[in-house]
């Protein structure tokens, strides 16, 4: 009889069990079809929110030791300074290369006059040849007068950024009342969005040392061989490693470019095997250090994730790609029907699937 019994309860769940299946699946492609189309507004508004997360325990960190006021005073002048410093920086550099390109390409062109005849002994066609430097060329020209001419958006945009996380540092405590009061303390949402916030500070905390060493790695190389704008290439460097496994091959690009022009293809092949080493002792023998278990994904998952979010934001969904990936690892972690595809794309003892993280030792909001 329970056998009986039994088997009926799982003969009507089961049409259930698939409908529900449907709506989820609906719904996740509804969402990123949206995102898709909003492109130009989901993406900055991510960028945001993880922003938020990330500051947010640093704020709760300065206002044990200040006033709130001015602990968001500092707070956002902070911010402000690295953000315009960065873009001034940046984009001054990017002026500067602008109005020598023209003087690089020629000189690329004379450096490179023996491989290019090499190539065309071997029956390369020499307008081939000609078409991938003026690409290479011409893409790093435009982005160049592109970040120039946008100079003023990007410090509107910069300035809505520091307006939007005033009003969101300003009601944090609000926002973390309101979730306790309305999920409950003992809640498994809320402690998997407290362990979101943690394990996501603790692993772009961990990011960021080695986004420096591999900038400082990139600028010590670019100097010894004399490569016009190390200090640009470094920071480019540094922000573009964020993005895993392809940022600082597109880092190395315009360096490579450059070295080509100044000294000749021997430059670009020892520089190239620089980047190489760099890339590989920073992700080998440091990375599994520094970074440990704060957000353990399968690098399959994070290369499928880059590719995706790119697809779906643009440059900055390749960025958001880490820890996108790790929200959906959390997410499906917490779930018994699809928590093995979250130790699938993790590991069964990551923290992100067995929901158990201490806070990082340089968290704030942990002192």
């Amino acid at each position: 009889m329970n056998t009986e019994s039994m088997l009926r309860d799982a003969e009507s769940r089961s049409p259930r069990t698939i409908l529900n299946s449907i709506l989820i699946v609906t719904a996740v492609l509804l969402i990123l079809f949206m995102l898709k189309l909003g492109g130009a507004v989901a993406g900055p508004a991510l960028f945001l929110i993880f922003l938020a997360i990330l500051i947010i325990p640093i704020f709760n960190g300065l206002k044990r030791r200040l006033p709130p006021g001015l602990a968001l005073v500092v707070m956002l002048a902070g911010i402000a300074g690295v953000m315009f410093g960065l873009l001034w920086l940046v984009s001054s550099s990017f002026a500067t290369l602008a109005q020598q390109l023209a003087d690089y390409d020629l000189n690329f062109q004379a450096n490179t006059q023996s491989l290019t005849a090499r190539l065309t002994g071997m029956g390369v066609d020499p307008l081939v040849l000609d078409q991938i430097r003026e690409t290479l060329f011409g893409a790093l020209a435009s982005v160049a007068l592109s970040l120039v001419s946008n100079i003023v958006s990007l410090i509107t945009g910069s300035i809505l950024m520091l307006i939007a996380l005033a009003f969101i540092l300003l009601e944090s405590d609000a926002f973390s009342r309101r979730l306790h009061r309305g999920l409950g303390e003992h809640n498994d949402l809320l402690h998997r969005m407290q362990l979101f916030q943690r394990s996501l500070f603790g692993y772009v905390i961990a990011q960021v040392k080695l986004n420096f060493l591999t900038g400082l790695g990139v600028f010590v190389r670019l100097i010894l061989f004399g490569v016009d704008h190390a200090v640009l290439w470094s920071v480019l460097a540094f922000l573009l490693s964020f993005i895993p496994y392809i940022g600082l091959i597109v880092a190395a690009i315009p360096p490579l470019l450059l070295g080509a022009a100044e000294s000749g293809l021997t430059t670009v092949v020892l520089l190239g095997i620089g980047y190489f080493v760099i890339n590989q002792v920073i992700e080998q023998v440091i990375e599994p250090r520094i970074v440990g278990k704060q957000m353990t994904l399968s690098p399959t998952l994070t290369l499928f994730s880059v590719l995706f979010w790119a697809w779906i934001l643009g440059p900055l969904g390749a960025m958001l790609a880490g820890p996108l990936a790790a929200l959906m690892i959390l997410v499906l972690g917490g779930f018994d029907d699809t928590r093995w595809l979250a130790i699938l794309f993790s590991s069964e003892d990551s923290p992100l699937v067995s929901g158990a993280i201490r806070a990082p030792e340089s968290d704030p909001s942990a002192s």
